[in-house]
């Protein structure tokens, strides 16, 4: 019955990549971070277990749905994230850019 601790894996991989999805719509990226690390945990210790045995079409059918709504809840989250990167980005070279002309005309 080793499946069935993978299918409550793969369930609760699911479940956090709801949660990250709704931090991601509200921008909470400290709460978006954490979520992500709990993930990442699950996905490790998924791979360590993942089961060699056929799955009834039922367990066949669950693991399905949660990797169909994994995927689905990743592609809105980087839909929501790339935008937001991306400024962050410029932020970022700007500020460094500012502190070079800084440096060079401060000496």
């Amino acid at each position: 019955m080793e499946y069935q601790n993978t299918m409550m894996i793969y369930e609760k991989v699911a479940k956090l990549t709801s949660q990250m999805l709704v931090a991601a719509k509200q921008q909470d990226w400290d709460t978006l971070t954490e979520l992500e690390e709990h993930c990442a945990m699950c996905v490790a210790h998924l791979t360590q277990i993942e089961d060699t045995l056929p799955l009834s079409s039922e367990a066949r059918a669950r693991k399905l749905a949660s990797i169909k709504s994994i995927l689905a809840d990743d592609r809105e989250i980087r839909n929501i994230v790339s935008p937001w990167m991306v400024r962050l980005n410029k932020l970022i070279n700007n500020y460094h850019v500012e502190s070079k002309l800084t440096q060079s005309y401060s000496q």
